[in-house]
């Protein structure tokens, strides 16, 4: 990163509100400009759970917005596991290698890089609009729908202003704008213009009613700009703990909290997160940087409410937070840094990873599994992922591991039933993740593997030499290549 492209984005950041304050309306050339069409060329495989399939290329398509310094905002999901990515106005026909300089998966978003100085000569870029635009009133949303070459213009109004799950991630609820418009694939990562300024980013439909799409809000482009200013994309601030209302009197008794004292009970709090270091269950939590919260958890600030989880969230990882507090009688102040909520990475993870040994093929819980045409998956595979925060289950490992695929082979076949089983020691050790799984094979590996599953009485039982038949068979009959040691 140079620090040239540094200053640029940090500028840009920062002259936000000067440039969403000009009066005068850009001509319509302007605005056609300011869009482009994205082609994102790479590899994916046929199932996401079988990883060591052969690979095929696909083409995928989108739109972006131009930013100063020849960069463009766009959708993650639009250019993730790009290798090579494309990009062109519909004023000409040459097309600009762009690279991917900042991802952010948690709000679907990427800022893409083009180096032809010829780029700026041929595209605009326009400002964003401050606050929210009126509920009722018409945006225009310009894109490029299935990868047409030509730029499209569809009209759609402003419905509501609300917090909405991000389907890219499946996780994360962020703020977003719904819509009426008619969206097709292609217009991912284009922009929503009212008056001559950007309202939002398209980057999804409703899969509930017709018609109806989601823009991400300028509150979360402006940031995930901001975020970037400094080189690296760290990502939004969690709360990192659960709590309950404050307002029963009988527990702010036992838990001697002042009866007129508002604020809320805390349950549970992760590993890692931003108050793991200082609070603890049953505290009571009355204050953050001197705002008082009510027992409903809200803050009240500049005549403006807002729910703690998102005052926190509206913040940039590591900022300084001032946390006030009850335990046992007595109040506490403490000063902390926030944090993301490290253990939810797990559900946002799609990741290929994979361990083939003896025709057994082992991979780390993600949300690949439940998106596969696999649809009889095991009912404590499901729980391990579902409920792995929430039950505390990362106390015991870091990630589960389960066995993904049985390739046929007369050694392998008896043990068919152990699909989808979730492993729970390897040789009498537990592994907190598959790295550490193939560390435990591999010292085994001249002596028996012992495997054990959760919900499965027997083990499955491996010798040394059985393993390497198995490994020769499965490389010649599938071609599916094992991990050598």
């Amino acid at each position: 990163m140079n620090k040239l492209f540094k200053i640029c984005i940090l500028f840009f950041v920062l002259s936000w509100s000067l440039l969403a304050q000009e009066d005068s309306a850009p001509v319509v050339d302007s605005i056609f400009r300011s869009v482009v069409l994205i082609r994102n060329e790479g590899f994916n495989t046929e199932n996401k759970t079988q990883p060591w399939m052969k690979k095929n290329l696909y083409t995928g398509f989108g739109s972006g917005l131009v930013l100063p310094n020849q960069t463009i905002l766009t959708n993650a999901h639009v250019v993730r596991d790009a290798k090579r990515i494309l990009v062109k106005s519909s004023f000409t026909k040459k097309e600009y290698l762009a690279d991917v300089k900042f991802i952010g998966y948690d709000c679907d978003l990427a800022l893409l890089q083009v180096a032809d100085p010829d780029f700026s000569e041929q595209t605009t870029t326009l400002s964003f609009l401050e606050g929210i635009p009126n509920l009722g009133s018409d945006v225009l949303l310009l894109g490029f729908p299935n990868g047409n070459d030509s730029l499209s213009i569809e009209k759609g109004s402003v419905l509501r202003f609300e917090k909405n799950r991000y389907t890219y991630s499946g996780l994360d609820y962020r703020n977003v704008l719904k819509i009426t418009a008619n969206i097709q694939p292609g217009n991912s990562g284009g922009p929503a213009v009212q008056n001559g300024k950007v309202v939002g980013l398209v980057f999804q439909i409703s899969t509930l009613e017709q018609g109806i799409a989601y823009l991400i809000s300028n509150d979360i482009i402006r940031h995930f700009l901001e975020d970037i200013a400094d080189g690296k994309y760290d990502g939004f601030p969690n709360i990192g703990f659960t709590f309950q209302n404050g307002n029963p009197k009988s527990l702010k008794q036992a838990m001697k909290v002042p009866s007129d004292q508002t604020g809320i009970f805390v349950n549970r709090i992760y590993p890692s997160s931003t108050f793991s270091k200082v609070l603890k269950e049953k505290d009571f939590v009355t204050a953050v940087d001197s705002l008082p919260l009510s027992n409903d958890g809200e803050i009240s600030e500049s005549n403006k409410k807002e729910f703690i989880i998102d005052w926190i969230e509206n913040k940039q990882l590591n900022s300084k937070v001032t946390v006030s507090y009850y335990r046992a009688g007595r109040k506490y102040d403490a000063e902390v840094n926030l944090q993301k909520n490290y253990a939810l990475d797990l559900y946002r993870d799609s990741t290929e990873d994979y361990f083939l040994q003896a025709g057994f093929v082992f991979q780390p819980i993600t949300r690949s599994f439940f998106h596969s045409e696999d649809g009889d998956l095991d009912s404590s595979l499901k729980y391990h992922y579902s409920y792995f925060i929430q039950d505390l289950l990362y106390r015991y490992t870091t990630r589960d591991i389960v066995l993904s695929y049985t390739f046929n082979d007369p050694e392998t076949s008896k043990y068919k039933k152990y699909k989808y089983k979730v492993v729970e020691s390897i040789n009498g050790r537990v592994p907190k993740d598959l790295n550490e799984f193939k560390t435990i094979w591999k010292d085994g590996k001249k002596s028996f593997i012992v495997l054990r599953f959760r919900g499965m009485d027997l083990p499955i039982v491996l010798r040394p030499e059985s393993v390497y038949q198995m490994n020769q068979r499965v490389k010649k009959r599938y071609g599916a290549n094992y991990e050598e040691f």
